[in-house]
């Protein structure tokens, strides 16, 4: 399916670029999340004439996406955790949910979706990194550490 991408798509094309994709990923996901129109004579025009408000669009985007990557540089979440005996094993686990509710009440507006973790879901004690896209071509790695309880130490 032949369309014209309205917003820049990470492993897919720039604003403006005509793109031939399957009529699932079309249908899903580029024309429901205004993304992309289908090709006609009328939307390439159509586009033409709006190219330069949406790559600007997009630069404001980005260049926002930029800044909250130089907010989140030094960011960290620690977890106090119970953790089983004899072991670095968490009563538990730290979730996606767990680090989007965290950095939410830190003042941040990032969804689950534009976290990654790896490894998945934290399981045990240490530091780790969890990967926040914050825009198709800027993204950055926060770091989250798990830390035994201070009740836990001192049964221990």
């Amino acid at each position: 399916m032949k369309l014209v991408l309205l917003k820049d798509v990470k492993h897919l094309g720039k604003v403006g670029d005509e793109v031939n994709v399957k009529g699932g990923f079309a249908r899903n996901y580029l024309l429901p999340t205004k993304s992309a129109l289908i090709t006609s004579e009328a939307n390439i025009e159509i586009i033409n004439k709006m190219k330069d408000e949406l790559m600007k669009k997009e630069q404001e985007a980005r260049d926002a996406a930029l800044k909250l990557k130089e907010k989140l540089a030094d960011y960290k979440q620690t977890y106090k955790l119970q953790v089983k005996e004899d072991s670095e094993e968490l009563f538990g686990s730290v979730t996606l949910q767990n680090i989007t509710d965290q950095i939410n009440l830190d003042g941040f507006e990032i969804e689950k979706k534009q976290i990654n973790l790896p490894m998945g879901a934290i399981k045990e004690l240490g530091t780790f990194r969890a990967n926040v896209s914050l825009h198709s071509e800027v993204s950055c790695d926060i770091e989250i550490i798990a830390e035994r309880s201070e009740e836990n130490q001192e049964s221990s």
